[in-house]
């Protein structure tokens, strides 16, 4: 069921075109509506909801009203999830792109720098040995 619920103030509301008192809206028009919808958890939250989007108070229904939330909550933990693993795609894409010329050349750069720094540790430790091997035996 959808209403048309607009131009709420402090005391009044207009529903479906006719301007109300908030105090029956919230009262005799939402316990109407509960009513009406019986035992159907889909209608009673879609009214709980359209009631609380316009700001009218929902209290006299707690269990339908902690059922609207939880489905608003619900909501908001899968749209958070989305982005999350939209997020982790864009990353896990971004990397597979060929890096640039320039990356390349930093990469070999830094690999060289390394060789060099493992090659020079190679020659301390063989030149503190006394010799050229690797062994301190031979």
């Amino acid at each position: 069921m959808q209403l048309n619920i607009q131009n709420v103030t402090p005391e009044t509301a207009e529903v479906q075109g006719q301007t109300v008192t908030r105090a029956f809206a919230e009262g005799v028009m939402l316990s109407g509506l509960i009513a009406g919808a019986g035992k159907n958890d889909a209608k009673q939250g879609a009214i709980i909801e359209q009631y609380l989007n316009a700001g009218l108070d929902t209290s006299a229904f707690p269990e339908a009203t902690s059922k609207v939330h939880r489905a608003r909550a619900a909501a908001e933990r899968h749209h958070q999830e989305q982005l999350a693993e939209a997020k982790r795609h864009t990353e896990r894409f971004a990397s597979y792109s060929t890096p640039s010329a320039l990356e390349v050349a930093r990469r070999k750069a830094k690999r060289e720098l390394q060789e060099q720094q493992m090659r020079a540790r190679g020659a301390a430790i063989r030149a503190a040995n006394g010799n050229s091997t690797w062994s301190s035996w031979d």
